[in-house]
């Protein structure tokens, strides 16, 4: 039973991009980090990545370029920053040991589509900005200090930047802190128990579904998520008591085009989706050292435009595209009278595009229903009137209720989803 599970082990909300997109390297291990940089690499101490196609990189002529994303990590083990250059080449910013270009313990980073990199230098208490330009990070400041006054940080933790703001985690004064670009303290939100994962929308980003702006931040020992306006008032909260995990450890959270909020669990080793009002929808992943698994998860960036998705943990960075999964719960009656409607209701992790095909026991399809694009996720229901596609009632024999759900990112025409269930007509 257990070699049975461990085979048919393959959750689909995330799937792996196809071959031909990435000759099969989707998952960067401490072998490959090796090889990149030449050094006796044992750990990976990633914690933020950031992931943003960099507007001076993209040719205009051309979108078979748009889904080429610069990617930056903060490896805290060797205070770096490291990120790729196109799609073949590695660079690494080596922290010097002193000077205003000093990383200590590097916990979180940002890229905007300017090229700006904003990271957390936690254990200086200030932000770092460095400007990209296609090579090599440059320094170009940094602000903030140690202290309880505005503008100053107790142990910030994370940083997320919108088109005009940038908010960081202060942990130990236990609030988040508002900046513009340039880094000039706007406002801060307090009452948090000390803060660390952050995450901010802004209604001006042009890849989101819905147009608003909130931030979501982790607090109360990585056990509680809190959905907030940008004005610090509460729109929904869920603590780790609410879930069916006796304990989480929640690092770091992104957002999708839709809305869902992702959250890597170290503890748990994997990740957690709760749609826009922090309703739980699904966990992904489990721990170990195979596909579509994670040895302690922590920094993850997902590029709404494609959906594609980048996790770390601590042996590995994945590269993932947004899937859809989804299971059949129930199916009433099973056994049905003609002309007597079936019910069949099924669990949905992400909107897609689902048809239902209706099969009689020879395997002919007798009937099409297309039910369109689904946004709403969690328990859905499908109704068969037991009707064939010429209008007639089904007679005595065995049916298949097959569901195919396509999701509705790059990985359309590349993946889908079946589901199915067998009815019986008896008079």
């Amino acid at each position: 039973m257990l070699i049975l599970i461990l085979i048919l082990y393959d959750p689909t909300t995330l799937i792996y991009p196809p071959f031909a997109h990435t000759l099969g390297y989707h998952k960067a291990t401490l072998s490959h980090l090796r090889l990149a940089t030449g050094k006796p690499v044992d750990a990976l101490g990633i914690t933020g990545i950031s992931a943003a196609k960099i507007k001076f990189l993209d040719d205009p002529s051309t979108h078979k370029d748009d889904d080429e994303l610069s990617m930056f990590l903060c490896d805290f083990v060797s205070n770096s920053i490291l990120y790729n250059i196109g799609l073949t080449d590695f660079g690494m910013y080596k922290s010097p040991v002193i000077g205003g270009d000093a990383l200590w313990f590097p916990s979180d980073c940002e890229i905007t589509p300017s090229g700006e990199l904003f990271v957390v230098n936690r254990m200086k208490n200030r932000i770092v900005r460095f400007s990209f330009d296609g090579d090599k990070l440059n320094y170009l400041g940094s602000f903030g200090q140690f202290g309880i006054l505005e503008g100053c940080f107790d142990d910030p933790r994370q940083i997320s930047v919108t088109k005009y703001k940038v908010y960081v985690t202060d942990y130990g004064n236990n609030r988040i802190e508002i900046f513009d670009h340039q880094g000039n303290f706007l406002s801060l939100i307090g009452g948090f128990d000390h803060p660390t994962g952050i995450v901010a929308v802004s209604s001006d980003d042009p890849w989101l579904r819905y147009s608003e702006s909130y931030i979501v931040v982790i607090d109360s020992c990585k056990s509680r998520l809190t959905k907030l306006t940008p004005d610090g008032k509460i729109l929904s909260i869920v603590h780790k008591d609410e879930l069916i995990y006796p304990r989480v450890q929640f690092e770091y959270i992104a957002v999708d085009y839709y809305g869902l909020i992702w959250v890597t669990d170290s503890y748990n080793n994997c990740l957690h989706l709760f749609d826009r009002n922090l309703k739980y929808i699904v966990k992904f992943g489990r721990k170990g050292t195979g596909d579509k698994e994670f040895l302690y998860p922590k920094g993850i960036a997902i590029w709404r435009r494609y959906g594609q998705v980048f996790v770390a943990d601590s042996r590995s960075i994945q590269y993932f595209w947004v899937g859809v999964d989804a299971w059949i719960k129930g199916v009433r009656p099973g056994v049905f009278k003609p002309k007597e409607g079936v019910t069949v209701s099924y669990y949905l992790t992400q909107p897609a595009l689902i048809t239902a095909y209706i099969y009689d026991s020879s395997g002919s399809k007798i009937r099409t229903l297309k039910l369109g694009r689904i946004k709403e996720l969690g328990q859905k229901y499908l109704l068969w009137d037991t009707i064939s596609e010429e209008g007639q009632p089904v007679g005595e024999g065995k049916y298949r209720i097959e569901l195919i759900l396509k999701p509705t990112y790059s990985s359309r025409g590349k993946f889908e989803k079946k589901i199915s269930v067998d009815v019986q007509c008896r008079p």
